[in-house]
């Protein structure tokens, strides 16, 4: 993967995989119990409506993360944190020495920078297409996420396009589904190949790392969509940080994190509606034992 092109990342990109420290300990700030209704359509926002009998990407191979910065020791910071985040998480996380499979950079002028490469044609971060940066561009937080990712069978051989799907030169459809009973089983998931994020800087003045690093890090290890539950008695999510930065959580959530662990924590090729539920049921478990 090249990162050609990255003007927008800074001029100091610190390769967080390499940092071997002790990390401290994650705390979640005490909340208010919610409904499961609520928490539901809270998974729903916060993972982008995603289709519920589809897989949800993930990273299957190591994480190798960079984070590319003007100042260093927000740099370091956000990506400490990050990979700990990655690691509670149970996400695979390389050491040293890897080439990077997710990047988070911070601009001056990040809209500005994305729209001059797409006018060139210059090619971003991993091959990430023109189309993907037009959706992109349309995003409401001062943030770019790119994600690529591909559909594979569930144990790891990538699926092939059959001929119905339009053959080599079409678009790809899987040969492996395998019926039983009258139901399609679980045979593929979706592998989450190259992550992008880029930031604004003006955006981010007043934040502290651990916001920056807690939001950045469910952009880079999950789909996620930008949420618009913001009022007093909603549930809580870090997503929110750029909505309404004044009434933000000043870290993740328990909802945050129960949906990054479930994400990780559910069979290879679960489906959406398994996974959110999952998380929905790890909250409201734990609310109870609180109670």
């Amino acid at each position: 993967m090249k990162a050609a092109g990255l003007a927008l990342a800074a001029a100091l990109a610190i390769p967080a995989a390499a940092q071997e420290v002790d990390p401290p300990p994650i705390v979640v700030e005490s909340e208010k119990p919610q409904t499961e209704a609520a928490l539901t359509d809270l998974a729903r926002d916060l993972a982008g409506h995603p289709r519920p009998r589809r897989p949800l990407a993930r990273f299957e191979q190591p994480l190798c993360l960079m984070v590319a910065a003007g100042d260093a020791d927000l740099a370091r910071e956000v990506a400490t944190r990050i990979i700990d985040n990655a690691r509670s998480a149970k996400v695979p996380v390389r050491k040293s020495g890897c080439k990077p499979n997710a990047l988070l950079a911070f601009s001056d002028d990040a809209h500005a920078q994305l729209r001059d490469i797409r006018k060139s044609g210059r090619r971003l971060f991993a091959g990430i297409s023109a189309r993907e940066i037009d959706a992109a561009m349309g995003a409401r937080d001062p943030v770019y996420v790119f994600q690529a990712s591909r559909e594979t069978s569930a144990t790891g051989p990538a699926i092939v396009a059959s001929p119905e799907a339009g053959g080599s030169g079409g678009i790809p459809g899987p040969t492996n589904q395998i019926w039983s009973a009258g139901r399609l089983k679980r045979e593929t998931r979706e592998d989450m190949l190259a992550v992008l994020v880029v930031v604004d800087n003006g955006a981010i003045a007043g934040l502290s790392p651990v916001q920056i690093a807690d939001y950045a890090s469910l952009r880079l290890l999950a789909p996620t969509g930008e949420v618009d539950m913001a009022e007093a008695d909603a549930p809580r999510t870090i997503m929110t940080l750029f909505l309404a930065p004044g009434n933000a959580p000043s870290a993740m959530t328990r909802f945050d994190r129960a949906y990054l662990k479930a994400l990780y924590r559910m069979p290879a090729g679960a489906f959406a509606s398994e996974v959110l539920r999952a998380a929905v049921v790890d909250v409201t478990r734990g609310s109870e034992d609180e109670g």
